[in-house]
């Protein structure tokens, strides 16, 4: 029998966010920035990306690099450790600073949104979103979208729910809207968002080839692999029917 969805909860960056033309560039962004304090230049600059996993040479991420999932605290500590940055004062600062600055990184939508977010609300579905972003920065971030008229739940790995890929925030968001895991469908890019779906035993766990993570490690976690976000309309159809 094809599953009864009643809510999908949607990371944010990689999935509604364009990864890339969103998150690189902060990265970039702070690495420079904590290069110059510690009286480098570049080349520390692509040492301090590289120690977080992402070589700025290849544009390419490493499987496992916190700069596809973790918060921006996990971030901060990697690059706390690093020797050279040992007399450099306020780093979670800088990087606080440069993750939430919608000015200097405004985000990239990844198609039209409010289109999309129009389509599954008329299918009668409650639509949420978790991060391991703050909460203040997602839900600046649909404001800023103009999309926030469509979430009934939107929060961060911040909000007291746990991180992913901990069950906490799919839990917090069927309490919220009045379903059950079993009722939601999650969508995201990282094996850290389908590892939640998986432990919060959710219907169905959707992959998006729009973030850093190749396909070939999201599909044992997923229960499908679409190309974006723009194609979870196709996706239900065929999923209910």
């Amino acid at each position: 029998m094809p599953p009864t969805i009643k809510a999908v909860l949607f990371d944010k960056d990689g999935t509604l966010v364009d990864f890339r033309a969103t998150w690189v560039a902060a990265y970039r962004g702070v690495a420079r920035e904590l290069a110059a304090r510690a009286g480098g230049g570049r080349e520390l600059a692509d040492h301090l990306l590289r120690r977080a996993g992402y070589d700025p040479d290849t544009d390419r991420f490493e499987e496992d690099s916190p700069l596809l999932w973790a918060t921006g605290e996990a971030v901060a500590a990697i690059w706390r450790a690093e020797p050279v940055l040992r007399e450099v004062a306020g780093i979670e600062a800088v990087v606080a600073a440069h993750f939430g600055d919608h000015r200097r990184y405004p985000p990239v939508p990844i198609g039209d949104l409010h289109g999309l977010m129009t389509r599954l609300r008329h299918r009668r579905l409650r639509l949420g979103i978790a991060t391991m972003d703050t909460t203040e920065k997602a839900r600046a971030t649909v404001l800023d979208l103009g999309i926030a008229e469509h979430f009934a739940f939107v929060v961060g790995a911040d909000a007291g729910h746990g991180a992913k890929p901990g069950p906490g925030m799919v839990h917090a968001f069927c309490d919220v809207v009045g379903c059950t895991p079993e009722e939601t469908v999650v969508v995201g890019d990282s094996r850290a968002d389908l590892a939640m779906a998986r432990n919060a035993g959710c219907a169905v766990a959707v992959a998006v080839r729009t973030g850093g993570t190749p396909p070939r490690l999201l599909a044992p976690l997923a229960d499908a692999i679409i190309g974006d976000v723009q194609e979870l309309d196709g996706l239900l159809d065929r999923l209910t029917t």
